[in-house]
C-alpha cells in the first residue's frame, strides 16, 4: 500500500502538550513499516489549526495526490490531526473512498477499508468537533468574565498603552499617548479622519504594529472607551457591554470623548458606499487610470438634495494624488465617450455568461446542495446520539440523497436550459446601439447594464474635468 503519512500540530498544542511533528512522524513511520506499507511521502502542516481544510497547504497536496492515484492509503496519529470538523471529515472519507484510498488512524485503530470503520470514523469526528466547539465556548466565556471584572484582555495592547506581559496590566506609552490626545484635539478642531491620518503619515508617526494610518485606524481610536478608563466587550455582538477598567489610567477626559462621539454622529450625513446602489451605478466598474486602484462612492445630503462623488482608494490611503469628482461630471464624460464610439459589432464573446442568470441559478442550486449536506451531517449526529432509530435514519438519508441527485441533475442541465431562454435579439440591440439605449434606462437598469456589459472604465480628473481614458467592454 502506497502510504501518505500526515502530521499536524498547532502552535498552542506544541506549547502545551509537547505533541511534536517529530514524535508523530517517528511513531507513524514505525507503524507503517510494521504493516509492510510503502511510505510514499510525508505531509506536514506545522503550527496550523485543524479547524478547516482550506488554510492547510499540505492537506491540499495530499488530496491532489489521492486523486492522481499516487497514494492509496492515508495514515495519521490521531483523527483530529486530519480535521476537527465533521463536515470536512465526511468530505475526506467520501473522497478517499471514491479514489480507492483507505484511511488509518494509529491511536484509534481505525481502518476505513470496511463499512464499520467508515461509520466509526464519523462518530469520532462528531465528538472531535463537539470538543472544539466546547473549547471555543469556554474560551469566549473566560474572556467575557474577565472583562466583566474590569480586566483588559487584549494582549496586543492598543495605541497609547503598552501591555505588560505576565502582569496583565497596561502602562502609558508617552509618545503614543501624546498623539492620542492630538487626534482628539484635531478632530474637535474640524479635521476629518482622513486628514488626521495624513498628518500622522506625513509626520512619520509609527502605528502600534507597523501598519498604515487610515480612516478606520483613527475611527477606532476616537471610539475606544479605553482612553477614558473603560473596557468594552463584544463591539458587534448582542451581548456587548462596557465596564470600568482596573488599574487603567485614562488619557482623555470623559467630556472630550463624549464631545468627539457626538460630533461623529452629526457628521454621519457624509458616508461612503462600499457597494453600488442604484444612484452610484458607476461604482463597481471605475478604475483610476493613474494607479489602477478602485473607487469608492460618497453620498452627501445637503438641504434635502443628494450629491454623489467618487474617490480613488489610493488617494484615500495616501498612495495616489488623483482627486475625486462628481457623479454628474462623470456622467457627462461617459456619454461624451460613447459619442465617439462606432456602433459595436455584436459577437457572442460580449455576453459574459457568468454575469447572466446562469450564475445566479447555479449559486442557488449549489447553496441548496450545501444545506442538504449539512442536514445529512445532522442526521448522522442524531443517530449516533440515539435520538432517532436506524430505520428513520435510513429513511431520512434516502430522502436527502434523492434531493441531492435531482439538484445535481438540474446543475448539469442548467447551462443548456438557461441559454435557450436568453433573448439574443434584445442583447444585440443593446450592444450595437449602446448610447441611445443607456440614456433611456433608469438608475437601477443602468447599474445592471454597467455591471453586465462593462468590465472597466479607466478614468482620471485633469484640470477640473473628468477624462475617461478607456472603456473595456
Amino acid at each position: 500500500m502506497h502510504t501518505a503519512i500526515y502530521a499536524r500540530v498547532s502552535t498552542e498544542e506544541q506549547a502545551t502538550e509537547g505533541f511534536s511533528i517529530h514524535a508523530q512522524k517517528d511513531k507513524l513511520t514505525k507503524y507503517a513499516e510494521s504493516n509492510d506499507w510503502i511510505i510514499t511521502d510525508y505531509y506536514v502542516d506545522d503550527g496550523i489549526s485543524g479547524k478547516n481544510l482550506t488554510e492547510r497547504p499540505e492537506v491540499t497536496r495530499l488530496i491532489e495526490d489521492v486523486k492522481s492515484g499516487k497514494i492509496n492509503n492515508v495514515l495519521v496519529y490521531k483523527l483530529d490531526r486530519l480535521t476537527r470538523n465533521v463536515k470536512d471529515l465526511i468530505y475526506l472519507i467520501e473522497l478517499f473512498d471514491k479514489y480507492n484510498c483507505t484511511f488509518n488512524s494509529q491511536t484509534e485503530k481505525i481502518d476505513t477499508s470496511n463499512a464499520v470503520g467508515r461509520m466509526f470514523v464519523k462518530i469520532i469526528g462528531i465528538f472531535a468537533e463537539f470538543e472544539r466547539e466546547n473549547l471555543a465556548e469556554r474560551v469566549t466565556f473566560g474572556y467575557e468574565q474577565k472583562t466583566k471584572e474590569g480586566n483588559y484582555t487584549n494582549t496586543n495592547g492598543v495605541f497609547g498603552y503598552d501591555y505588560i506581559v505576565g502582569k496583565g496590566i497596561l502602562e502609558i506609552n508617552k509618545l503614543e499617548s501624546y498623539y492620542v490626545k492630538k487626534i482628539y484635539e484635531w478632530y474637535l478642531q474640524g479635521d476629518s479622519m482622513i486628514k488626521i491620518a495624513n498628518k500622522l503619515r506625513d509626520g512619520n508617526v509609527p502605528t502600534k504594529r507597523g501598519g498604515h494610518w487610515t480612516q478606520s485606524t483613527i475611527q477606532s481610536i476616537l471610539t475606544n472607551p479605553l482612553y477614558i478608563g473603560k473596557i468594552r466587550y463584544g463591539v458587534n455582538k448582542k451581548n456587548k457591554f462596557e465596564v470600568n477598567g482596573k488599574n487603567i489610567t485614562p488619557l482623555i477626559e470623559e467630556s472630550t470623548f463624549n464631545n468627539v462621539n457626538n460630533l461623529m454622529k452629526k457628521r454621519k450625513k457624509f458616508y461612503n458606499k462600499r457597494f453600488a446602489s442604484n444612484d452610484t451605478y458607476y461604482f463597481r466598474v471605475l478604475r483610476c487610470s493613474k494607479c489602477g486602484g478602485r473607487y469608492h462612492a460618497r453620498q452627501q445630503i445637503q438641504n434635502g438634495k443628494k450629491y454623489i462623488t467618487y474617490h480613488c482608494n489610493g488617494h484615500h490611503n495616501g498612495t495616489c494624488d488623483t482627486p475625486g469628482f462628481s457623479h454628474l461630471k462623470l456622467e457627462t464624460a461617459f456619454l461624451k465617450y460613447l459619442d465617439n464610439i462606432k456602433p459595436l459589432e455584436f459577437t457572442y464573446e460580449i455576453i459574459d455568461k457568468k454575469e447572466l442568470d446562469v450564475d445566479f441559478e447555479r449559486t442557488r442550486i449549489t447553496n441548496e446542495i450545501s444545506k442538504l449536506n449539512d442536514k445529512r451531517t445532522s442526521t448522522i449526529k442524531l443517530f449516533t446520539e440515539d435520538k432517532i432509530d436506524f430505520e428513520n435514519y435510513k429513511k431520512m438519508q434516502s430522502i436527502i440523497e434523492e434531493k441531492i441527485t435531482k439538484l445535481n441533475e438540474e446543475l448539469n442541465n442548467l447551462n443548456i436550459e438557461l441559454e435557450e431562454e436568453i433573448n439574443i435579439d434584445n442583447i444585440k440591440e443593446i450592444i450595437t446601439n449602446i448610447k441611445n439605449n443607456f440614456i433611456h434606462l433608469n438608475n437601477h437598469e443602468r447599474k445592471i447594464f454597467l455591471e453586465r456589459f462593462i468590465k472597466e472604465i479607466k478614468v482620471i480628473k485633469e484640470d477640473n474635468a473628468v477624462i475617461i481614458k478607456e472603456i473595456i467592454f
